[in-house]
Parts: C-alpha cells; sequence; structure tokens
C-alpha cells in the first residue's frame, strides 16, 4: 500500500461522507499524490481538522468510486464513510478524477492532546470483475495461521478411506510465512483419536503427520467464485485436496448432503496409468463432485485437467477455482474453464422423517451452505491403488503451498449466484448420474411400527395367492356393513391355503420380540369343526405357525398371536424348521384344517406388551420399537453404540453431555401420522436399567430419571440414587412409585417412553455416561401391578389446599401459567394466568382415568374467584370436563346450578349436576380433566383462583 506523510498548505477543501459498494474488490493506485496541511484546531467542536488534497499524477482517469485510506490515525476518525474488514477507516469519493487534477477535502478528527499523524492511500474498485464481489479472502499474511478464519482437525481417523495421516495443530505440519501457507506431511509416527469428531477416547497410530484446515461456521457460503493459488506436492502416496463440504448436513451424511472438489490430485511425478500417458509421469488435477445417497449409496462424477505445455502442478503456483451457482458448477485452471456439472447429473436421496425415501427438491444437495477444506494427505483408498501403488516413503516430507484463498460473490444476483458466469470456449459437459428409482413407500414393507397387510383392501406391492391343489379354496373382497371391504375365504376340502406374497422377501426380523401379528376374525360356517393355522412363511419348510381356535358361527373378534411365540413354535406340520424373520415371502398365511368359511379384517402386525414378563428396550442393540433420542435446548449431546468401559458389559450407549439442558430417552418409533406408538406397561411392576458413570465432574451428582406417555402425560422428574463413578449401578425402579410420585400424570397403559435418564436439568455439562440392560420386568401376578385407574364412589376431593394424589394444574398450550399461591382467607389456592397471545386450555388434570359412574346422580362443585378480565371483554367463561378418550362435555360457567357469571375479585360457587356431563358427552368411566378457561384465542388477559374442587355423590 503506498501511504503519503507529505505535510503542505492546502486550498479550500470538501469533506464526501457516502456509503461504500458493499462487498467490492479494491486495489491501491500507485500514480497519485496526496498531501495534507497541518493540523487545526475547532473550538467550537472541539475537534481537530486537516485539508487533504489528492493528485492525480498518471496520465489516465481514475473512475469513482474511490476510497482514500486513513491508516494508523493517532487520533478517531469522525467522518468516515466507513471501515475495511480489517478495521482501516476510509472516506469515500465519488467523482471521477481526470489526469492532473485533483480532490480534496477535510477530515475531522477527535481531540486529543497528543500530536496528530496518520497515513493514507487512495484506493480504486478493481475494474472488470463480471460481477464477482470479493466477499471474504486470507493472503496469509503476518507470521500464523488466522484462526479466525481457519480451525485445525485433528485426528488419526484417515479420512474415512485408510489414509496414513495424522492431523495435527502443531507448527510442523502448517505455518504461515513470507505470505505463504504451508502444510507439510512428514513421516513420523503419532497418536491420536481415530474418529474425525476428535474423540480421544478411542485412539489409533498412524505413520504419517499432516494438517487439514477448514472453515466450518468461520466461512460458509451458498453459490460464488471460489478461487486459490496453490503449488502441489508430489511422489506416490501423496493426496492434496482443496474441497468443499456442507456445514450442515440438510440431507444427511455423507455423501447425501454433497461435495465440492476445487481440485484434487494424487502422485504427481508418479509414473501415470491413464492410458493416454502411460509411464509418463502424473500431471493431472481433478475436479470431482460426490452426492447420491449416504455411503455407501454415494456416487460421484468429475473429470480430470491437464495444465499446457506438459506443466507439472507441483512445479509452480496455479489458480484453482470454481465458479458456483444455483444448479451449475463450473470449473477453472488459471481461468482455463475445462469442466461444467448441472443439477441435471447430480442428485440427492435421503430418508424422510417417515423412514421413506425421497430425492431433495431443486438443487438439492448443492443448494446448501459449504465451507472450505485445505489438506494434504498420505495414501488412502486412491492415492495408493493407483500410479505406481503404496507410499513411497522416500519422497516425504512434501508440502501443499497456499498463496491465497479468494471468495466471490455475483452481485448481479447473490440468492442463486447467477449472472456472473465465465464461460470457456470448450469446456467438458459431465454427464453425472442420474438417481435410482424410489420404490413407492408403500412398497417398503414390513416396517413399523404398525405394519398394515389388509385395511379394507390389500396394501400395494403385495399380492394374493393360494395353494390349492386340489381346486378347494376360493377367496374374495367383499363388501360388509358397517365395515367396508373385508377379506372372505373358502375352504371346501382339508387341504390348502390362502397367502399374502411380498416379492421379494422381506426383512420382519424387528417382529420378533415384541411383535404381535393381529387380525379380526369371524367365522361365517364351520361344520367340521376345523382350527385355522396362521403361518409365517419363508418358503417350504422355513415356516412357523400358530393354531387358532375357530369355533362355531359368530361375530367378529380380535385375534392377536405372538411373533415370538410363533417362531418357538416353528412349522408344526414339519418340525424342527422355523421361518427365516430376516426372509419372508408370505407374512400373512390363512390355512384351515377343514372345510370352514370365514372372513378377516384390519391385518397387520404391530408391537405389544401384552403377554411379555420382560420388555427388552436395550441390551447391546435398540430393540424395536424403541430407540434412543435426545432433546437439547443448547449445546450438544453425542450419543453412540460402543464397547463398556469395562469387561462386564458388550455393547452399550455411550451418552456425552455438551450442554446443561438436554434429556436422553428410550422412546418408541414414529407411525405413519409421525405420532409415537402408545403401550399398555401396566402390566409391568418395575422400569430397570444399568449405569455406568465414565466422567462427572460436577460438584453436585444428582441424575434423574423419567417415565412418559405423551406430552404432558408424565410421572415428572424422579431422582435416583447417585451411581458411583467407574461402577455399574443397576436400578430397579417400581412404577407404582412413578405414577405416585408428586405431580406425576403418568397413565402406564399408554407409555412411549419408557425411560427418559439424565443428570438434573441445568448441572449436566461433562457428564460421560454408559446405559445398558433397560427393561419392563413383571413378577407375573397382576394383583399388586400400579393401578390404571381411579374408582370414584364416594365423596371426593380432587383440590382443597393440596391436590388429591395423581392431580395436578395443566395447560395444554404454554400460554397460560398456572402455580399454587396463597390467598388471605383461603390458604393455598390454584392460580391460572392466561398471560399467551394464542389459544390454551387449562385447569386440572389426573395421571389416571376417574370412573365416577358411581355417582353419575352427585356433582362437580368448585369455588372459583376470577382477579383478572380477559382483554377482549366479550369472551365467554367456560369449563370443559374431558375424558381420557377424548370424549367431553363444555359448558358455559353460567349454566351452572347457580346460573352467574364469573365476577371479578369475587369468590363465587360453581355445581354441575355429573349427569349434565354426561348428557353433554362426558364418558364418566375415564375422566381425566377438569377445565376452566375463557373461550379459545380470546383468554389474554384473564386469571382465575380455584379452590374446594369435589365430586361429591
Amino acid at each position: 500500500m503506498r501511504k503519503s506523510l507529505i505535510t503542505l498548505a492546502l486550498v479550500a477543501s470538501t469533506s464526501v461522507l457516502t456509503a461504500a459498494p458493499a462487498a467490492a474488490e479494491w486495489q491501491n493506485v500507485e500514480s497519485v499524490d496526496v498531501s495534507k496541511s497541518r493540523q487545526m484546531y475547532n473550538r467550537i467542536d472541539r475537534t481537530f481538522f486537516v485539508n487533504v488534497t489528492v493528485t492525480n499524477s498518471s496520465d489516465e482517469m481514475l473512475t469513482a468510486p474511490l476510497r482514500l485510506m486513513i491508516d494508523n490515525a493517532s487520533h478517531e476518525l469522525i467522518d468516515a464513510s466507513g471501515t475495511t474488514s480489517d478495521g482501516i477507516p476510509y472516506v469515500l469519493i465519488e467523482e471521477d478524477m481526470a489526469p492532473g487534477s485533483t480532490y480534496s477535502m477535510q477530515l475531522n478528527f477527535a481531540f486529543d492532546r497528543s500530536r496528530l499523524t496518520f497515513e493514507t492511500a487512495l484506493q480504486r474498485e478493481e475494474a472488470d470483475n463480471n460481477g464477482w464481489q470479493l466477499v471474504w479472502e486470507d493472503n496469509f499474511e503476518g507470521d500464523s495461521i488466522d484462526t479466525t478464519k481457519w480451525s485445525f482437525e485433528e485426528n488419526c481417523w484417515g479420512g474415512g478411506n485408510n489414509e496414513q495421516q495424522c492431523y495435527t495443530d502443531r507448527a510442523e505440519n502448517s505455518w504461515v510465512e513470507n505470505g505463504i501457507l504451508t502444510i507439510k506431511a512428514q513421516k513420523e509416527t503419532f497418536t491420536g483419536p481415530d474418529n474425525p469428531d476428535g474423540d480421544y477416547s478411542s485412539l489409533a497410530t498412524l505413520p504419517y503427520t499432516s494438517a487439514r484446515l477448514r472453515t466450518i461456521n468461520k466461512g460458509d457460503w451458498t453459490y460464488g467464485r471460489f478461487e486459490i493459488k496453490a503449488k502441489l506436492p508430489y511422489g506416490q502416496g501423496t493426496w492434496p485436496a482443496i474441497w468443499m463440504l456442507p456445514t450442515d448436513y440438510v440431507y444427511g451424511n455423507w455423501a447425501a448432503s454433497g461435495e465440492i472438489d476445487i481440485m484434487e490430485a494424487v502422485n504427481l511425478k508418479a509414473a501415470s496409468d491413464s492410458t493416454d500417458q502411460a509411464g509418463q509421469p502424473e500431471n493431472r488435477t481433478h475436479g470431482t463432485l460426490h452426492y447420491g445417497r449416504e455411503w455407501p449409496g454415494n456416487v460421484s462424477s468429475g473429470t480430470g485437467y491437464r495444465l499446457p505445455n506438459g506443466m507439472n502442478p507441483a512445479d509452480d503456483f496455479h489458480v484453482y477455482a470454481i465458479e458456483w451457482e444455483q444448479g451449475e458448477i463450473r470449473w477453472y485452471v488459471d481461468d482455463e474453464h475445462f469442466a461444467t456439472q448441472t443439477s441435471d447429473g447430480w442428485y440427492s436421496q435421503y430418508k424422510d422423517e417417515n423412514g421413506q425415501w425421497v430425492n431433495g427438491e431443486g438443487a438439492a444437495p448443492y443448494n446448501e451452505r459449504f465451507h472450505l477444506l485445505l489438506n494434504l494427505a498420505v495414501g488412502g483408498n486412491w492415492a495408493a491403488n493407483v500410479n505406481e501403488g503404496g507410499i513411497d516413503e522416500s519422497v516425504f516430507p512434501q508440502t501443499m503451498q497456499v498463496d491465497y484463498v479468494r471468495v466471490y460473490e455475483c452481485d448481479v444476483n447473490p440468492s442463486t449466484g447467477q449472472g456472473c458466469a465465465t464461460i470457456g470456449d470448450d469446456p467438458e459437459l459431465v454427464e453425472g448420474n442420474q438417481p435410482p428409482e424410489i420404490v413407492d413407500p408403500v412398497d417398503d414393507l414390513g416396517g413399523g411400527p404398525i405394519y398394515n397387510i389388509y385395511i379394507n383392501s390389500l396394501l400395494e406391492g403385495m399380492t394374493f395367492g393360494s395353494y390349492n391343489p386340489n381346486g378347494t379354496v376360493s377367496f374374495s373382497s367383499v363388501e360388509e356393513a358397517g365395515r367396508g371391504e373385508v377379506l372372505e375365504m373358502v375352504q371346501t376340502g382339508s387341504v390348502g391355503n390362502l397367502f399374502v406374497n411380498t416379492d421379494p422377501a422381506i426383512d420382519m426380523s424387528h417382529w420378533e420380540a415384541l411383535g404381535q401379528l393381529v387380525f379380526d376374525l369371524k367365522v361365517i360356517e364351520n361344520g367340521s369343526d376345523a382350527d385355522l393355522l396362521v403361518k409365517l412363511d419363508s418358503g417350504w419348510p422355513a415356516v412357523s405357525d400358530a393354531t387358532v381356535d375357530l369355533g362355531s358361527a359368530g361375530d367378529w373378534r380380535e385375534v392377536r398371536l405372538s411373533v415370538a411365540d410363533m417362531m418357538a413354535n416353528g412349522n408344526s406340520l414339519a418340525p424342527g424348521n422355523f421361518a427365516n424373520l430376516n426372509s419372508v415371502a408370505n407374512p400373512f398365511v390363512l390355512e384351515p384344517t377343514g372345510p370352514v368359511t370365514l372372513a378377516v379384517d384390519n391385518v397387520r402386525y404391530e408391537y405389544s406388551l401384552d403377554g411379555v414378563d420382560t420388555a427388552i428396550i436395550y441390551d447391546d442393540s435398540d430393540n424395536p420399537p424403541f430407540m434412543i433420542g435426545k432433546y437439547v435446548a443448547s449445546g450438544t449431546v453425542d450419543i453412540e453404540d460402543v464397547l463398556s468401559a469395562d469387561a462386564s458389559h458388550d455393547m452399550v450407549k455411550e451418552v456425552r453431555f455438551n450442554t446443561n439442558e438436554s434429556v436422553v430417552y428410550f422412546q418408541t418409533e414414529l407411525d405413519a401420522d409421525l405420532q409415537t406408538l402408545k403401550l399398555d406397561a401396566s402390566s409391568f411392576d418395575t422400569i430397570e436399567f444399568d449405569l455406568f458413570v465414565v466422567e462427572d465432574p460436577r460438584e453436585t451428582r444428582n441424575f434423574m430419571m423419567k417415565m412418559d406417555c405423551g406430552h404432558p402425560c408424565s410421572s415428572g422428574d424422579y431422582p435416583i440414587e447417585t451411581p458411583e463413578i467407574g461402577v455399574w449401578t443397576s436400578y430397579q425402579i417400581p412404577l407404582a412409585d412413578l405414577v405416585s410420585h408428586a405431580g406425576s400424570t403418568l397413565d402406564l397403559s399408554s407409555v412411549d417412553t419408557p425411560l427418559v435418564i439424565f443428570p438434573a436439568w441445568g448441572n449436566q455439562d461433562g457428564v460421560v455416561m454408559q446405559i445398558d440392560n433397560v427393561r419392563l420386568v413383571g413378577d407375573g401376578d397382576d394383583s399388586n401391578n400400579a393401578p390404571t385407574e381411579v374408582v370414584v364412589d364416594d365423596y371426593f376431593t380432587v383440590f382443597d389446599d393440596t391436590f388429591a394424589d395423581g392431580w395436578a394444574l395443566w395447560d395444554c398450550c404454554a400460554n397460560a401459567a398456572v402455580s399454587l399461591v396463597e390467598d388471605a382467607e383461603r390458604g393455598q389456592v390454584a392460580n391460572v394466568d392466561f398471560f399467551g397471545p394464542v389459544g390454551t386450555v387449562s385447569g386440572l388434570q389426573a395421571n389416571l382415568p376417574h370412573d365416577i359412574s358411581a355417582i353419575s346422580s352427585g356433582m362437580l362443585e368448585f369455588d372459583l374467584k376470577k382477579t383478572s378480565d380477559a382483554n377482549d371483554s366479550g369472551a365467554l367463561w367456560l369449563i370443559k370436563v374431558e375424558a381420557q378418550d377424548s370424549t367431553f362435555a363444555q359448558l358455559e360457567l353460567s349454566a351452572s346450578l347457580e346460573g352467574q357469571e364469573p365476577t371479578l375479585d369475587t369468590w363465587q360457587h360453581f355445581s354441575f349436576p355429573i349427569s349434565t356431563l354426561i348428557g353433554a358427552g362426558l364418558n364418566p368411566e375415564k375422566l381425566k380433566l377438569i377445565l376452566i378457561f375463557p373461550e379459545w384465542d380470546r383468554a389474554q388477559g384473564a386469571a382465575y383462583q380455584l379452590d374446594n374442587v369435589t365430586l361429591t355423590p
């Protein structure tokens, strides 16, 4: 930068104070003279000012905009137009300067008693940049790597493809000197994490070290021009790369979310194995895209490039670049446009929230933000398997040198990157790959949590078949009033069956532990007293079956067959043979033992805990339908399956808390409506699990667990005994204790999350724990199970100073504050404040359904004091009494026997006959909620207090 310290007396001056163009690239103007007067004092404003004159001493026109840099100023410049990314203030000049002309201005500085000094230089915006505006750069000035722009990867992972280097952040492997970044790969044994996350709990030792720098979360872009000037290493086993990875992995893990290789080269100067230059020194660089599905379903496409005149990229610096716009990526070396790929030849396929494969929309995956990486790898699946093969250790150490990295934005259309393309004469259009056909989701058969086979009709993708050697079996779908289509089967002989076929065979192994084959059955005629074999068929004789007693003709009934029991039975007609659940060809086979006419409907596989003494949720692996999940309000939580920290357990779930606000849970899968599967756990007595704390730096080492049945249905946070560090601790938590826990609303008949476990909320950071042997256990005696309902047959107080067991305050939608407060006259009362701007209902909730049918001639009574009116004065005050099965009665409060509206700041008594509530729609056998609120979406501002809530005979 040319700077001037000339001080001269000047003529009148002006000051130009306008904003500079965003993201422009500026260059110093050398052919100018900048002079400035001595400093003068403005007594009125108490500031210093200096008159500055810029003279164009060249013979060319200097076209605006121009900017005068004010560098190293001893006093603050008051009227700067802006500052550069390096923090240097400047004043913008928006007038052209003809050869020999001058431009004068007054610069104003803050008052300070020291002498005013500063340096100046004139810059102009770079001409003819095709609309590409510089937005990020690193010229590697100074004497260290700028960690505000670059992060180091530190691991001995091998890049996922058997590379032989450990990446370090040491100065021996990467440094800045004389304006150049150097990455050095050298032969030395080094030990570090064997994973890309830098997790030191698992280590590897490799024979080389190097460095990998990345801009993730420091430089992330969607579209633009990316330009890197670099000199590459040489020798068999070298693998330098300038490339980009997704920052957010929107479409899933590598390579579903994409990879952009700006430049890769392997084994430069080693003997080439290309057909056109076999034996000659390798001199190709490559530009490639990786995309498709997550590994191993990924694909790639790209092409190589050779410098002109036999030059080798290892001999000198060259500029490697891409231009990335919506739907198109172009590759350049020294501004030679050699390749283009478009979205017609790339794709992303990933599984949506239902586990179904879908195609990414638009230009996916190259429509999300990516970051830059610079690295020098050694060996690996590519470099070590081409050219001369292996790694020539004699060529090391080797270096990759980088002069600069620059990122540009297309100012024509920054949101798409389009309009600034630099198009060469004859670039190669890389054809790419087309996405594989995605099987219609209904053809992804056998999955959970419910696998419907016949509901009014056969599931698409499946077919009916029949073993019918004697022509005695027939079947058809027929209409039945109140049911729609049902499947009717007629067997007039004693040999033959009806089956549902899948092609190809499907994996049903996840149904073995807790799966049930469920269907509705109606016997229309059974004159021969036939029974029914129901089979799982993997191809004869690999069959497992169960016998259903048909009985005589009758009404519809539900049949439930345990998959585990069927597998244990094996083939009753060919003992010693069993179905292979990994390959089921016919998931539903009906084989009557004699003449019969029957109908079936609602045929499905579903998970159930019925008849199970011990339900394994996790033991070495996830046990469907359960899987581990997490809720993280801030920070991160890392979960993985690992070998246990000692020899007493095999695979376990390891959880690392890098937060103070999270929970980890074992929860059921989502169904087609994205709802968790609810299971009846009321026959079990305990939830049991083993816990091993690997690390716990907290002073107060408190742990919690809970069981959930769909928010807000929960046992609430239940403290458990603090486990010792480094010792497996076994827990057996009685379900009855969870049901009776203070504030619990747990409904054991509808559990979707049997175990939530976590260090206490707000005090978690640094805890590492392992979990194993999560299970629900029953003792086979249903007489001592936790209750599933409360029978009310006498006077029952829901709330009077305190809540009845299992009752608590409740708000549906987080728009009302509920609490217990002290009333001067009554003591403790319930308080509900409708502060939120959107609709909500609030009141009291029971954890178990209450059967009040025995007092159906009685009353629901309570005292209420309205403490604040709703903002909407016309909002009606309502009562809603709701049952667990979603039946309810909703009435205006004024419909009480007292016939009164709530009065401000006055305690009033309200009475509602239970018979009136039943008549309005309530199922009295399953009372769950008593809610009082102003009308939906009109309640804001209202508040009330509640006391003496009773159910009276």
